[in-house]
Parts: structure tokens; sequence; C-alpha cells
């Protein structure tokens, strides 16, 4: 196993032992930034911060590094290459020892380990300049700004489900990549497996061709709505109501893109309320293309 010594910070690769320390550190670390400015907090309790981190051990094409002082976690980041693009998240470190560099030490191992990728993508929460500043000092620039949209049970519509939207199989994953991976510039076949195994997959379909995706992941407090990828936002409308209907009992998340006027309309109007603003932030050449995208927070990234 690699460990890289930094000063009294070792870098090294998540271990199961780690589950419950790394789990407090994610929900400490979006949990205190968002609630010290007024936001709602990403993370509602330790235990969804535990369930990331056992999904983020679990999804094996992910580089998952942790930042350890005195043995002791006090740092995340991961990670996951997508052919020529890879995603990183989520960056946390324990609130209190945030200010010391060990963000960016665990983002620097991190990018040390991307040289495959042409371009590295990741999501920053809009209302914490510390952490813009980090990303913008490592070379990424704003593309897209995300709205963070959330729906609980109550407050949300009865949504009907779309004749033209059916769930997927794993004997569909193909199809889905090959849709996916010309409009997303990424391939996602790993995350598409992981997703269809541990959630849903929704396919919307116009005279038998694919013209959409909804990925569904059901987490310890709500249900993760992305990616997705649409040709259009009608086609995007049908997929999130379809999977708002099957999800009716649970709350749902999602980040759209701000430009996608329709879509964010049509899901205010469904019962979603936004939560935070996020920037996607990009180095390299990537930038959002013209279908329809929308995000989960795994395993997209924080």
């Amino acid at each position: 196993m690699e460990h890289i010594l930094t000063e009294t910070t070792v870098i090294r690769s998540l271990e199961r032992a780690d589950l419950e320390r790394a789990g407090e550190v994610l929900f400490g670390a979006f949990t205190t930034n968002a609630v010290s400015r007024g936001y709602a907090p990403a993370l509602r309790s330790v235990q969804e911060g535990v369930s990331w981190a056992w999904a983020l051990l679990r999804h094996e094409p992910a580089e998952r590094l942790v930042a350890v002082q005195e043995d002791r976690v006090v740092g995340i980041c991961c990670l996951t290459p997508r052919g020529l693009l890879g995603g990183i998240g989520p960056v946390a470190v324990d609130p209190e020892c945030q200010g010391r560099g060990i963000g960016r030490k665990l983002l620097q191992a991190v990018l040390h380990k991307a040289g495959g990728c042409s371009s590295i993508r990741l999501f920053q929460e809009a209302f914490n300049p510390a952490s813009f500043s980090l990303y913008y000092g490592e070379g990424f620039s704003s593309v897209a700004d995300l709205l963070d949209l959330r729906a609980d049970r109550g407050s949300r519509k009865r949504c009907e489900p779309c004749g033209q939207v059916s769930k997927a199989t794993a004997a569909d994953l193909n199809e889905i990549h090959a849709y996916d991976a010309p409009r997303s510039g990424a391939d996602r076949r790993p995350d598409l497996g992981y997703l269809q195994q541990w959630g849903s997959i929704f396919i919307h379909r116009a005279e038998e061709k694919i013209t959409g995706y909804l990925a569904c992941l059901p987490g310890a407090a709500s249900v993760q709505f992305g990616p997705l990828v649409a040709d259009g936002e009608e086609e995007a409308c049908r997929l999130f109501r379809h999977a708002a209907d099957a999800y009716a009992d649970r709350p749902v998340q999602t980040r759209v893109m701000s430009r996608d006027r329709e879509l964010v309309h049509a899901l205010r109007e469904a019962g979603f309320t936004l939560t935070c603003i996020d920037l996607l932030m990009v180095r390299g050449s990537w930038r959002p293309g013209r279908s329809i995208e929308a995000f989960g927070r795994f395993p997209e990234g924080a």
C-alpha cells in the first residue's frame, strides 16, 4: 500500500477500519460549513456519512485517499476515472483540522494519480470561498452553475408514471453506455453497473431508441436522482416524474444545471425546493454539452 508522508500527515488509501471515522469526517465537514452559513446540511446524520464511506469503499474504480494524523483520519478525497474524464469528490476535512493545508495535500495527491485523465471535474459548494480558492489555485475553473434540489415526501405533488419510461435491467447497460458516452464525454460503465445493482436506472425511449436515462440510488436518508442525460428537457421531465412516482415514499435529491429552466420549473412545480447552489468546476478542456444533464451526490462526487 502506498503511503505519502507530508510533515505530520500521512496520505494513504481508505481501509475498512476507517469507515466509521471517515463517516464522521464527511458529516462534520459537509454539515458544519453549511450550517455556519445558514444553508441546509447535505448530510443530516453521522450514519449518512458512514453509509457514504461504505459506498466509496464498494465502488471499486475509485482512488480513495485519507489523511491521517496521529493514527486518526482527518480528511478524505476520492478520484473516479471515467475514461479521459475524471471526477474528484468528496473532498472533506475534519472542521477542527481545516486551515492547515490538509485539503490541498489530499487534492494534490489525488491529482497525481489522475495522469490518464485529460480533464477532471468536481462540484464546489458556492457558499464556501475557501474550497473555491483551493480548487481555483489547482487549475480548476467554473463551467456551470448547479442547483441542489430536494423534495421531502410530504411536500411534493403526486407524479404520474410515463409510458415511454421503463426500468433498465443489466441487459440494457451496454445500450445505455452507448447513448451516454458521446453525450457526457465519460465512460460511466462501472457507475452504471453499480447504480443498476444497488438502485434503479430508468430509460426513456422514442421509436425504440433511448432518448434519455436517469439513475436513482437509495441512501440512508434520501434517494439520489442522477446522473441523468436526456436529449431534451421534455424527456428529462418525464424521467424525473416517473422516478418521483417510483420513490413516492422517500425524500429525494438531485443537482440540475441552472441553464435548464424548463426542467427546473417543472421540478419546483412538483415540490422540489432549492437547498444550495454549486459550481461545476473543471481542470482541462471538457465542457458540458448540449444534452440535458443532472447529477447525484454519489458516485459523481460531493
